[in-house]
């Protein structure tokens, strides 16, 4: 179960990096043809991706989201960060997201999601089944990825406890406006 919960501690950054890569590529064919458009960190949305935008919206918020917490790391860690350490387990953090979006593949949940993106909103509550069980699967893979993300962070710049929730917080938050930011430019 540790290494369900922090797979950091045993994992190699070889490990991370290739399960990281193999499922941006998934991730980025996957969006591409579900028409879904990564926004942020955390948020897509239902515009049309060609597949190299589709794939450089993923690297373009792993990255920044990389340099944030390196640059956090460099400042606040008496250790000696490697970018590369930050990097790919912050790549591997992202499984869980990649994989909660698969739920959209399900035609039910695209048109209940298309009503609520429509603002459709009388229609779409017509489907609360649906909508609870989205709520709570979400729900559960973004507990999964922020404790992920946490603990990648954690080991890769070595702040622990109070002070490195502190700062992978204020980080997470500045990556996630940046990121916001970034890929309204393309």
């Amino acid at each position: 179960m540790k290494k369900f919960l922090n797979p950091f501690k045993v994992m190699t950054l070889r490990t991370a990096i290739c399960w990281g890569i193999a499922f941006l590529i998934l991730t980025s064919i996957y969006f591409w043809q579900l028409g879904l458009r990564l926004t942020s960190l955390t948020q897509f949305n239902y515009l049309n991706d060609r597949l190299w935008a589709a794939t450089l919206r993923q690297i373009v918020a792993w990255l920044l989201c990389s340099v944030v917490f390196y640059v956090i790391g460099l400042a606040a860690s008496r250790s000696k960060i490697r970018f590369w350490d930050v990097a790919s387990y912050n790549l591997f953090a992202r499984l869980p997201f990649d994989l909660s979006t698969l739920i959209f593949a399900i035609p039910v949940v695209r048109s209940v999601m298309a009503l609520l993106a429509e603002g459709s909103i009388t229609t779409a509550m017509q489907y609360h089944g649906t909508l609870t069980s989205v709520g709570l699967f979400s729900a559960v893979f973004s507990v999964w990825y922020f404790v992920w993300s946490y603990y990648a962070f954690s080991v890769a710049t070595n702040l622990k406890g109070g002070k490195g929730i502190t700062l992978f917080i204020v980080g997470w938050i500045v990556a996630y406006v940046i990121s916001g930011f970034a890929l309204s430019m393309f």
